[in-house]
């Protein structure tokens, strides 16, 4: 990510820490050789270290004795070079393909693919920046076959095997080898142990989450889960926010994401939460409480650059991936309505796409609305110039941001932003009318109009480009420095009150329809228990009495789900009760069972489906009987 990028680089230059790391999660097997290009390129301070947190595991010797991989050239396979692209080569021995090799463009192998005579993947061979492997993937030839993922340490031996779940992606359980054999069921133990290891050799230290998206690295978890288990003994945790926490529409009041959602239950947990605007601070305390974890610190603003090239007032950018949150399909209506006022209008787009369903959408309607001549997708480029030097204005249509960096790149510039009002950022950057324009969210011909008045008003384009350049002294990367610095340097609670975790059912059981929860130890006396309905509707409440909760269950149907929360004196929000590891005494009507989360949830059974399932296994098990 730029922003993590970003404050590196600003934190190294401005603040006096022993050491700025970057620490990568997923594999990158030329890690080390595009951190020095980064490096060369001016992009990543000299001094900001960047690690493969996997690669932390490897226990041999320093020393990397790892060969390096040359090109085939055995005399019975023949090798054909790719025409379209000349870094690609396929080798042949008696007409049936064996490799398919992608060199980098000093030659040296990026990878090399392996085949069985059917023509079917077995394994592939992935190398560093020197051409040593680094990793062996093995595949399945079978249906439903387990990936076998080889991590090569530098004593050239294997120190690390990850197996990725039957026809997925999804990285599962791990065996690490070394003076003792280590089992982790899942990625995120792994991550964690990882983290542990690395952090070991700091006495003290500060980390910061960066994601919490699910990956197929980290599958029915996120990154917060793993830093929260870190267990180091004077660690600082920070979660840090860079997108919208909530559902669609993306305002207060609607429902928190699947993945923000555990995280916002245990803020107290982190030792600070750091956000990047006022408003989402406010939504975030207003309900799950601890505003004094709570820190906003902007995106900082690059310096004010001034652009060689002449302002062309036809030409709006865009600066956005293809996913939903960014709607560009939004950006292509809001064209429309710019096209039809000017036909000399241009729209150029940057940023990548994911080659799926989303992005065809794109240029499906593109064709529909007839702009195919008029909207370029450009090619990828690290000169913010060629972005937004000539542009007349940025067009920012999304409907869920954190704080977009690219409302200061385009301000420093001089170029001003049309946005629509979305949560979080806009607002933040843009005065309408003085830097640049506000439309309402959904107010696409008052964006439009908005967007022609920069085109066709030249002084009035140039008063807001000079609006634009005093914005920037509102993000100031001194200001910047010093709040991440008081962030990170402050001390560590030594003991993080996660009310959640402390709060676990030792027993379930059933008084009729009434459900008696014993509650786990050093539970405060005035702690409430509160079920509702998994759609949200309060269902019942109860005060601690002697060690328990009873609550009785409201009238309800089959499939019906109630979830447990817990509201603890001194915080205002609530967090869902722990499951823990319960004794259970059962009720024919009702299913007491653990999220994915491990929270405590009870769901109404369908007691139809379930004597027809035991009618059956009682008629089974009389057919092994007579058998």
């Amino acid at each position: 990510m730029k922003a993590v990028r970003d404050r590196a680089n600003t934190l190294k230059t401005y603040a006096a820490f022993d050491g700025v790391h970057i620490d990568v999660l997923g594999f990158q097997p030329r890690l080390e050789s595009d951190v020095a290009e980064m490096k060369a390129g001016g992009h990543l301070h000299q001094d900001v270290q960047v690690w493969s947190v996997l690669n932390v595991l490897d226990p041999s010797p320093s020393l990397d004795t790892r060969p390096v991989v040359a090109l085939p050239h055995q005399d019975q396979l023949v090798a054909v070079q790719d025409r379209s692209n000349t870094q690609i080569f396929r080798y042949f021995h008696d007409g049936l393909l064996k490799l398919f090799v992608r060199v980098a463009d000093d030659g040296t192998p990026m990878y090399i693919d392996h085949f069985n005579d059917e023509r079917v993947k077995v394994k592939r061979e992935e190398m560093d920046g020197a051409g040593r492997v680094v990793r062996v993937v093995h595949y399945p030839t079978v249906q439903d076959g387990v990936a076998v993922q080889r991590y090569i340490g530098r004593n050239a031996r294997c120190f690390l095997t990850i197996w990725q779940a039957p026809g997925s992606k999804d990285w599962g359980q791990s065996y690490l080898f070394g003076r003792e054999t280590k089992h982790f069921p899942n990625t995120a133990k792994l991550y964690t142990y990882a983290f542990e290891q690395l952090l070991a050799r700091h006495s003290s230290a500060a980390i910061t989450t960066e994601f919490r998206e699910n990956l197929p690295i980290l599958p029915r978890h996120n990154l917060d889960e793993v830093i929260r288990r870190i267990k180091h003994p004077d660690l600082r945790k920070i979660v840090t926010v860079h997108s919208n926490h909530l559902e669609r529409p993306y305002v207060r009041g609607a429902e928190v994401s699947d993945n923000w959602r555990s995280t916002l239950a245990r803020l107290d947990a982190y030792d600070a939460m750091v956000l990047l605007t006022e408003a989402q601070r406010a939504d975030i305390a207003a309900q799950f409480g601890h505003p004094d974890r709570l820190t906003v610190i902007p995106q900082v603003a690059p310096p004010a650059r001034k652009s060689e090239l002449a302002t062309d007032h036809n030409r709006l950018i865009l600066v956005a991936r293809t996913h939903p949150k960014k709607r560009l399909d939004e950006a292509i209506r809001v064209f429309r309505k710019v096209l039809d006022a000017n036909p000399a209008a241009t729209l150029e787009v940057f940023g990548f796409g994911y080659k799926d369903s989303e992005e065809q959408l794109i240029h499906d309607l593109i064709q529909e609305l007839g702009v195919a001549e008029q909207v370029r997708f450009m090619p990828f480029t690290n000169n913010p110039e060629e972005i937004y030097g000539s542009a007349c204005a940025t067009l920012l249509t999304s409907a869920s941001e954190g704080f977009p960096l690219i409302l200061l790149e385009s301000m420093s510039f001089g170029v001003p932003v049309a946005a629509y009002d979305s949560n979080y950022g806009p607002r933040d950057v843009i005065v309408d009318g003085e830097n640049g324009y506000l439309a309402d969210f959904e107010d696409s011909d008052g964006l439009a109009r908005k967007i022609l008045r920069l085109m066709q008003d030249t002084e009035l384009r140039s008063s807001m480009g000079k609006a634009c350049v005093s914005t920037l002294d509102r993000f100031d990367t001194d200001q910047f420095a010093a709040n991440w610095t008081e962030v990170l340097s402050a001390p560590s609670r030594k003991v993080r009150a996660d009310n959640s975790a402390l709060v676990p059912v030792l027993r379930a059981e059933w008084d009729e329809n009434t459900l008696v929860l014993a509650a786990g130890h050093r539970v405060h006396p005035d702690t409430k228990l509160t079920i509702r309905r998994r759609n949200g509707q309060y269902a019942a409440q109860a005060d601690l009495v002697d060690g328990q909760w009873r609550l009785k269950l409201p009238k309800s149907h089959p499939g019906a789900i109630f979830d447990a929360y817990i509201t603890s004196p001194g915080h205002q929000a609530e967090k869902r009760l722990v499951f823990g590891d319960p004794h259970i005494v059962h009720h024919p009507a009702f299913k007491v069972y653990a999220t994915k989360h491990g929270s405590f949830s009870v769901r109404h059974q369908d007691n139809k489906r379930s004597a027809q399932g035991a009618h059956w296994l009682r008629r089974w098990a009389r057919g092994l009987k007579g058998r």
